[in-house]
């Protein structure tokens, strides 16, 4: 999936004038923050990703967009409450990527689980 999809509340973000007041924020460790948001992933975070991914598979625009805009709201609240990510990062390119890094990772840690069901 585009990383790009699986953040469109941090684009919204860019114009916010909350935003624009930290022209500079501190660089962010994409490496870093993935490696938090992984660590603070529970069955609740797990569980909207499936929404997503079952969306997906069963080309529901609808449920796809509301659970696209759960999933951001997820990494935003990883980021911000568990990773000490300023406010004002979520609209840098910096955790654009390291979002799409940490849906990609749960993406495949979910399919693993699904194929293991299957033996």
């Amino acid at each position: 999936m585009n990383s790009a999809r699986w953040v469109p509340f941090s684009l919204l973000l860019a114009g916010s004038p909350i935003v624009s007041a930290h022209a500079n924020p501190a660089p962010l460790n994409e490496a870093r923050l993935v490696e938090c948001m992984l660590e603070h992933t529970t069955s609740d975070e797990e569980s909207v990703f499936k929404d997503v991914m079952v969306a997906a598979l069963n080309d529901d625009g609808g449920a796809l967009k509301v659970s696209l805009e759960q999933l951001s709201a997820v990494m935003m609240g990883l980021a911000l409450e568990k990773c000490e990510v300023a406010l004002s990062a979520l609209a840098t390119p910096q955790f654009q990527a390291a979002a799409g890094l940490y849906g990609q990772q749960v993406g495949e840690k979910l399919m693993q689980k699904a194929f293991e069901k299957l033996n």
